[in-house]
């Protein structure tokens, strides 16, 4: 009996703790969905932009940008880091929105320009299955409602929130959107859930430029990076169109769509040497995407495995003696 009083006095503190720190986000939530898009947007971005460079996790973001771009100055970096933040900030203050613009967007578009849907509408027309390929770039979000106002259903991977009071609220935002959610795992029931949904000629939605330990060591903006070729292997194996998706902010809560011609994954029979091409031609994508518009990209990931701050400011150094080498000589 006491020790059955014990659990339920540790149940009961964790749920007040889960509560309390839902809070807030519902909150947001709230005062985001009570305005405008474009105010919330704008609201947004104001936060993210004057609060957002202050966080410590702004250094993650300036060393990534120091070991990829290292022609750009501190102060180039910091501009970056500030759009980024700014960014970030809009697509947390949409988020609540997506319902709505999906809605809106179907009746009359108005907010999202969609380039190349022609690749995305050949490969459902041959029947063949699609992962689209995206990244944390723009609003990604934004991608979900775009293929479902094509009369697609989106099967998205994700990570869970550890609190589940927000994971039922990013659950019901998603959903709006017609987005059925799977946990971010390439094994257990979800993973074969992932390859039935592929297997019946549907859409699944990926993550594809995050850190995964287990995946490939392959280039990526010039470093070698852990990179899942979940989306490449899942495509050969299936005949799957891998098609790599942005979603580029062009100003306020507005959005150019892009979707990119598929990968060419060739079948030499060589399995893995396959894979590993393709893989980076989708970091190869990915990368063309960042270098033009780098403070619409998630810097805050540790995407790479970071050199030590002496030998990472010896490569800076060098990489600038070596610009200014050819400056001489030309």
């Amino acid at each position: 009996m006491h020790r059955l009083r014990k659990q339920l006095r540790k149940h009961g503190r964790r749920h007040a703790t889960t509560l309390v720190q839902a809070m807030p986000i519902y909150a947001l939530y709230g005062v985001m969905r009570a305005l405008p898009i474009g105010s919330a947007s704008a609201l947004g971005g104001w936060v993210g932009r004057t609060f957002g460079p202050r966080i410590g996790a702004s250094r993650r973001a300036d060393a990534n940008l120091s070991l990829v771009m290292p022609e750009l100055s501190a102060a180039d970096r910091q501009r970056v880091i500030r759009g980024m933040w700014d960014n970030l900030g809009r697509v947390i203050a949409e988020f609540p929105h997506l319902g709505r613009l999906r809605r809106s967007e179907a009746r009359r578009p108005k907010r999202v320009q969609v380039e190349g849907i022609e690749h995305f509408l050949a490969a459902r027309g041959e029947g063949r299955p699609v992962v689209m390929a995206i990244g944390h770039f723009g609003n990604w979000e934004v991608g979900a409602a775009v293929a479902a106002n094509h009369g697609v259903p989106f099967t998205a991977i994700a990570k869970p929130p550890k609190n589940p009071m927000v994971g039922w609220l990013l659950h019901r935002i998603r959903s709006s959107v017609g987005t059925i959610m799977l946990e971010k795992r390439m094994e257990g029931a979800d993973a074969k859930k992932a390859l039935s949904i592929l297997r019946a000629g549907g859409v699944l939605g990926m993550m594809v430029d995050q850190r995964y330990n287990g995946g490939l060591k392959v280039p990526f903006m010039g470093h070698d990076a852990m990179t899942s070729p979940g989306a490449v292997a899942m495509a050969y194996h299936l005949g799957c169109a891998v098609i790599p998706v942005r979603i580029e902010r062009t100003a306020g809560a507005n959005y150019r769509a892009v979707f990119e011609p598929p990968l060419a994954i060739e079948r030499t029979g060589d399995r893995k040497a396959d894979v590993e091409a393709a893989t980076i031609a989708m970091n190869e994508a990915i990368e063309r995407w960042v270098r033009g518009r780098p403070e619409q990209w998630l810097w805050l990931h540790k995407r790479w495995m970071m050199p030590r701050p002496r030998k990472l400011r010896q490569r800076v150094l060098a990489y600038k003696a070596s610009l200014a080498a050819g400056g001489d000589e030309g």
